[in-house]
């Protein structure tokens, strides 16, 4: 051929290579960031270009985003307006037509195209622009720019080669967007799947909407989350995360009537999605941003977490009721507070009359509050189920653990001294200490397992006492030294600590 670049017998044309190359890191490299470096890297040494971009058109939002990194959205004062107008002059191409330093040609005849394509460069700066079609709608443009071509490549059948590169090149772009439109669902009904279950194993809210909050956080991720609850005088008051200062978000808050199940701001950047009991709205899901709009899609799964989230509440109230008399921590099936405060009336009696040692530990688990921030409440809770676990496992059938509230447990020791006391409570510390603790389930930044410690106080009930609560407040006091000289450690109480 006329145009074919002359080689050895152990080369192949020019285009063809090219063409081997793009084939190639398109079938073997799935990242968008790492794809997208190495077709430049290949434009590069074959085309001589300068920098290749990739332009997304949501048209739910009306705006145009980098491709690569879908958040960053391409404002007016950069490329937006020559970007436009790139996507004005593509949309009634059809599939064959791309542009040229602003001029619209098409893959017809091939010479009259490198004819047509060479007299139109220049010898600075060139952009090259090439559409790209999902079903033979425009979705987005790929941007080429380079200040010259070697002679070497310039003949129609690499232009051919080019045209079929941008032809699978476009074919990757439309399946990895489908891609993450599909991630995008299958990670919403994974967080409506996981709202729902919040209640199989919590029902205070103070646990529930911070969890909610997190799980809406995560999946929402080009804007900020808040949750706020109505207090006895019916305002909005931020209950998750623990500051707001979002005018944008408290401006819209008083317009959120009953009447609403959602109320999205004029600019498009800010939604309120109602939490309702019945036909009663008792609080509000926040979603804002300074940068994205809320798309039609991002507001259609808000309402329906914001709904899932209404139910939840609703039944974690009903329950709560129940709950008020049952004996057991939903979360970690140990004994709840008031239980607890039951059976050490029944026990410190029976201490006394049968003249028998009595003993209590009471243990915190030490910088939860640091575990709840930094991997969320979720986590949180699987660190409390799995220290109730252990606690169970390392007691006798006889003795009686609960969960004190929050991160504090308490447990008594019937018929035991305080040294042997003691002895539990190392044994305790040390079982804690030593084990991993899974939270893959929780899916938290890709972490699987965390360890903590606890801090444990000990003491021993005097039969002379007539106030039982001083068994455990004394052990409380042993608890707090505990973590004063330094946490993870055991200290027994004695009255030098008062």
């Amino acid at each position: 051929m006329a145009d074919t670049v002359k080689t050895s017998k152990h080369q192949m044309p020019k285009g063809l290579g090219f063409l081997w190359e793009v084939s190639k890191t398109l079938a073997s490299i799935n990242d968008a960031q790492n794809l997208l470096l190495k077709l430049k890297d290949i434009f590069q040494k074959y085309f001589c270009t300068t920098n290749i971009q990739i332009f997304i058109k949501d048209e739910s939002t009306s705006t145009l985003r980098d491709f690569v990194k879908s958040w960053i959205v391409i404002e007016k004062n950069q490329q937006q307006e020559l970007v436009q107008n790139i996507f004005n002059k593509l949309k009634n191409s059809g599939d064959k037509g791309f542009i040229i330093n602003n001029k619209l040609l098409k893959f017809n005849s091939k010479e009259d195209l490198k004819e047509q394509f060479f007299s139109i460069l220049t010898e600075s700066k060139n952009l090259l622009y090439f559409p790209v079609l999902n079903e033979k709608t425009l979705t987005g443009v790929i941007e080429i720019s380079f200040d010259s071509v070697s002679k070497e490549v310039q003949n129609s059948e690499f232009l051919m080669a080019l045209r079929v590169a941008m032809t699978q090149i476009n074919m990757t772009i439309v399946n990895k967007i489908l891609n993450r439109h599909l991630v995008s669902k299958i990670k919403f009904q994974q967080v409506m799947k996981s709202i729902a279950k919040l209640i199989e194993t919590q029902f205070d809210l103070d646990y529930i909407l911070p969890i909610i909050g997190e799980l809406i956080d995560r999946f929402v991720s080009d804007h900020l989350i808040y949750i706020f609850t109505k207090d006895e005088n019916g305002k909005f008051k931020l209950f998750w995360p623990l500051d707001c200062q979002d005018e944008n978000v408290l401006s819209l808050l008083p317009k959120l009537t009953n009447s609403k199940s959602h109320l999205i701001s004029k600019d498009g950047k800010t939604g309120l999605f109602a939490i309702r009991n019945e036909e009663k709205t008792i609080g509000a899901i926040a979603a804002s941003s300074n940068i994205d709009k809320l798309s039609k899609t991002d507001i259609d799964y808000l309402c329906q977490l914001s709904a899932q989230a209404s139910i939840t509440t609703q039944r974690a109230n009903a329950y709560a009721q129940v709950l008020k008399y049952a004996t057991l921590d939903a979360l970690t099936g140990l004994n709840n507070r008031r239980q607890f405060e039951i059976r050490l009336r029944q026990e410190t009696a029976n201490a006394k009359r049968n003249k028998k040692p009595l003993c209590c530990i009471m243990l915190d688990i030490d910088y939860f509050k640091k575990v709840n921030d930094t991997w969320g409440h979720s986590a949180g809770d699987c660190i409390l189920k799995n220290v109730a676990k252990i606690i169970s496992h390392e007691l006798r059938e006889y003795d009686i653990a609960s969960r004190y509230g929050g991160e504090e447990f308490c447990i008594l020791l019937p018929d035991t001294k305080l040294r042997e006391a003691a002895f539990v409570a190392q044994r305790l510390r040390s079982a804690v200490e030593k084990t991993d603790i899974n939270i893959s389930e929780d899916q938290v930044l890709g972490i699987d397992t965390l360890k903590v410690t606890i801090s444990v106080g000990v003491s021993e009930f005097d039969n002379n006492s007539d106030i039982p609560e001083k068994l455990h407040q004394s052990a409380d006091i042993a608890l707090y030294e505990a973590k004063r000289r330094g946490r993870n450690r055991v200290v027994v109480y004695d009255e030098s600590l008062e």
